[in-house]
This record gives C-alpha cells, sequence and structure tokens, in this order.
C-alpha cells in the first residue's frame, strides 16, 4: 500500500503547504481554503476513477469541478484526454456555437507541473464549412490533449462535441479491466495532481507576488507549469486590497474576438458561482472606448464589478485571445465611501 502512504503524505502536504501562506487569512478565507482541499480532492477523485486509458482514449469533460482549480475560466470547459507518446490519434467533431475552440496537446511533466506544448491548432482553422473537423496528433512526447471552448453567453451558445480515436490501436476483445499495477500508477497519479494543484501559486508567477497590482505580460511559454492555452496572451497580476478598498484596473482592450478578466483567490482558486469574470461583451466601455474594471467586497455601484467575495490578496488575469495589448493595463488602489 506503498502508493497510498504516498497519496496520503501528498494530502498532508497539500494542508501544510496552504497553511503556511506568507499572508494572514480572514474567516472568509479560512473557509475557502478548507473548500479548496476538498475541491482538490474532488477533481483528483473525478479524474482519476473515470477511463483514462490512452490505448482506448475517451474525452474526460472538466466541467464544474475542475472550473474551481488551476485559475481555470467560467467561460471556458475544457476536455482532456490522455495519449500514449508516439501514438497516433485523431479528434473528430462538430464545432459548435462557441466563441473559439481549440486544441493543444502537452508533453508530460513532473512534479513541477511543467510541460510543453507540442502541437496545438484553432479549429476555425481546419474547420468544414457544417463546423465538422478532423485533427491528427502524433509526438513521442504527447502525453495528453486538451479541447477548449470559450463562451462569452452559454445560454445562447451550444457546446461542440468530439470524439478520439487512436488510429494504430491494438487489436482488443472485451474491455480489459484495471489492473493492479495500474491502479497504483493512478493513486500514483493522483498524489501528485494534489501536490501539484496545492504549490500552483509558487509555481506560476511567485515573484510577482512582492509586485501587487502590477500586471505583467505573460506567454504560454512563460507559465508551462499552468497548461496555458497557446492561442492566448495573458496579462498577469496579484492584487491586494485592505478592507475598504477596492482596485480600479484601467486599460484599452485590443481587437480580438475574445478577452476576458478573471480574479481568484491566492490560491488560483475560482469561483464561477460569485461574479468573478467578465468578458468583452459584458462589460460597458467608457466614451473613449477604454475599460475600467473595479474589484471590490460588496457591490460598489460600478457597472464592471467583479467580487473578492471577502479576499483580500488574490490572483487576476485578461486572456487575450489572439491577441495583444499595446501597454498593461494600470491598477489603483480606491477608498470606499461609507
Amino acid at each position: 500500500m506503498a502508493d497510498w502512504q504516498d497519496f496520503t503524505r501528498a494530502l498532508d502536504f497539500a494542508v501544510e503547504h496552504l497553511a503556511s501562506d506568507p499572508d494572514p487569512v480572514n474567516d472568509r478565507e479560512e473557509a475557502d481554503r478548507s473548500q479548496y482541499v476538498l475541491r482538490i480532492l474532488a477533481a483528483v477523485a473525478q479524474s482519476s476513477t473515470l477511463r483514462f486509458d490512452p490505448e482506448r482514449p475517451a474525452f474526460l469533460p472538466m466541467l464544474e469541478t475542475v472550473r474551481y482549480l488551476g485559475a481555470a475560466g467560467p467561460d471556458i470547459d475544457y476536455d482532456v484526454a490522455a495519449l500514449q507518446p508516439g501514438g497516433r490519434y485523431v479528434v473528430r467533431g462538430e464545432r459548435g456555437g462557441a466563441t473559439y475552440v481549440g486544441i493543444a496537446v502537452y508533453a508530460g511533466s513532473g512534479e513541477s507541473g511543467a510541460t510543453s506544448i507540442v502541437a496545438s491548432v484553432d479549429v476555425d482553422d481546419v474547420a468544414a464549412a457544417d463546423g465538422s473537423f478532423e485533427f491528427e496528433v502524433a509526438h513521442p512526447q504527447a502525453v495528453r490533449v486538451i479541447v477548449r471552448q470559450y463562451f462569452h453567453d452559454r445560454s445562447t451558445q451550444n457546446r461542440g462535441r468530439w470524439t478520439i480515436d487512436l488510429l494504430n490501436a491494438p487489436a482488443h476483445g472485451s474491455m480489459a479491466l484495471p489492473t493492479e499495477s495500474e491502479m497504483k500508477a493512478r493513486v500514483s497519479n493522483a498524489a501528485q495532481t494534489v501536490r501539484w494543484n496545492a504549490r500552483l501559486n509558487t509555481l506560476w508567477t511567485p515573484d510577482r507576488r512582492q509586485y501587487p497590482n502590477q500586471f505583467v505580460r505573460q506567454t504560454s511559454t512563460d507559465i508551462v507549469a499552468a497548461v496555458p492555452n497557446p492561442d492566448v496572451v495573458y496579462s498577469f497580476a496579484w492584487w491586494k486590497v485592505a478592507e475598504g478598498e477596492a482596485l480600479a484596473i484601467d486599460f484599452r482592450p485590443p481587437s480580438t474576438n475574445y478577452w476576458a478578466l478573471q480574479i481568484c483567490d491566492r490560491w488560483f482558486q475560482c469561483f464561477p458561482d460569485r461574479r468573478t469574470n467578465l468578458n468583452d461583451r459584458q462589460v460597458e466601455f467608457n466614451p473613449d472606448g477604454s475599460v475600467t474594471i473595479v474589484i471590490a467586497d460588496g457591490d460598489p455601484g460600478h457597472p464592471n464589478w467583479l467580487d473578492t467575495g471577502g479576499h483580500r490578496i488574490g490572483t487576476a488575469f485578461f486572456r487575450w485571445l489572439h491577441s495583444d495589448v499595446e501597454s498593461q493595463p494600470t491598477a489603483r488602489v480606491m477608498t470606499l465611501s461609507k
């Protein structure tokens, strides 16, 4: 049972690491920190117990559970499939009505989560007029593929549908049951994933924490530990406000089919059930074409408002799809009127 002993050590590590955060926590942050541990366990249990066989590949829709972890975007759906390095795969499907559909293929990673993108495509570049598409994947280091869908409005845009097949698959009879060695490997991978989620805020730009409220440009090569989207340029910042303060973020958006600002807590935990994300079709623009978004604990009376949910520190980042800003967004601390 050494594999399970390692898993329990990973859980202990996660709790201790989250508890050792250098900034103090209030009651709200303490509650969300405990909730984060449970969300990590829920996501790991889901991904580890469903079929994840690279010889019989299938997409695992990472919907509600995963959108709480790793700064996953509330506007984004993620479908993940395991790959066998050196295998030849084909992803086939119908694009659907999302604003953007992209496929990215990733190499393996260690406990740091560091990985590399070995292939990618914007599905619009390979889709037929009726929205159908095929994309072949073959790389000696490929271990997983993620299909991302970005939505401006989930109530009016339908999801796409796709499957994945191994083209050089061996002949199989009936579905093989999991073996002891396979289950040990799953438990070991689950332990690694627990550690990765607990440590993400020390893997994704930890040096920027000492410069709160200052945005910097990042690309997928800058943040490999975060499993990023190669079709996106990011503007990233740690945000920090005291009680009675708000943060106003000013910027001039580029010409693009999609951009959004998302805020998370200090552990890159997301809250799709709170007002923590605004995209380009949801904001109200200033008369000169610029945008101001206000981050505050409670509604400050501004149309472009994002809710800290009682947190005093966290992370924020813009996603600029197939685009970039000429100058980074600026942030200014405001005192809220009583």
